[in-house]
């Protein structure tokens, strides 16, 4: 629907502009919907960039621009995402829970994160998306633990984020609600992780292993 469009394609702008120079701008951001009646909020996010009633939802930019290397990227995600990729092209059958990850990465940090936003994101209802989940054998919750533990390896071996901005990332209300979990999931504390994960060891952060510690 339109909200949910609205908020897909609102996240991906966030993120390209996060991952961009401070100067880059897209060419124009298009939707397929009409205007809004109140533009302010549209105003606010795309700084009067935003085109409506055009032939599709997504972010038109220079071809150049996809040639901008990445400020302050993250070469520990880069196994993350090649895992992340190698499963969806191995378990066609999971069509649903695959779709289902991608949308919970994109929504946890927004605070909007929820059986409810996924399932409209898809275009179906909530029991809808229970059903087809149950049907590959997951659940939404798994899903979402999975998807947060998978990040949260990768974001606390890397020194690069503080406890509290993994928090916020992985849709943490506070850093205490974040370590109870992580201490739940891997068996030791983010801090303890951090001391004890060689950087460059992907591998064992990839298959979500806590790592040896004397502590």
């Amino acid at each position: 629907d339109r909200q949910s469009i609205d908020l897909a394609v609102g996240v991906l702008y966030a993120l390209m502009r996060e991952l961009s120079p401070p100067t880059w701008q897209p060419l124009s951001v298009s939707f397929v919907h009409s205007p809004p009646i109140n533009p302010t909020t549209s105003l606010r996010m795309f700084g009067g960039l935003a085109r409506h009633d055009r032939a599709f939802n997504g972010i038109t930019m220079l071809e150049t621009d996809l040639d901008r290397p990445i400020r302050e990227s993250d070469p520990q995600l880069l196994e993350y995402t090649r895992r992340m990729l190698d499963d969806d092209a191995g378990n066609p059958t999971s069509a649903v829970a695959n779709r289902t990850r991608q949308l919970v990465e994109m929504l946890l940090p927004t605070g909007r994160c929820s059986a409810d936003q996924v399932a409209r994101s898809l275009g179906v209802d909530r029991r809808t998306l229970h059903r087809r989940l149950t049907a590959e054998g997951t659940t939404f919750t798994a899903v979402v633990d999975d998807t947060r533990a998978g990040l949260a390896g990768h974001l606390v071996t890397s020194q690069r984020y503080s406890f509290v901005e993994i928090a916020a990332t992985l849709g943490f209300s506070s850093p205490s609600n974040f370590s109870r979990w992580f201490r739940g999931r891997f068996d030791c504390t983010p801090r303890q992780w951090r001391r004890s994960t060689d950087p460059e060891d992907t591998e064992a952060v990839a298959a979500g292993v806590p790592p040896t510690s004397d502590l």
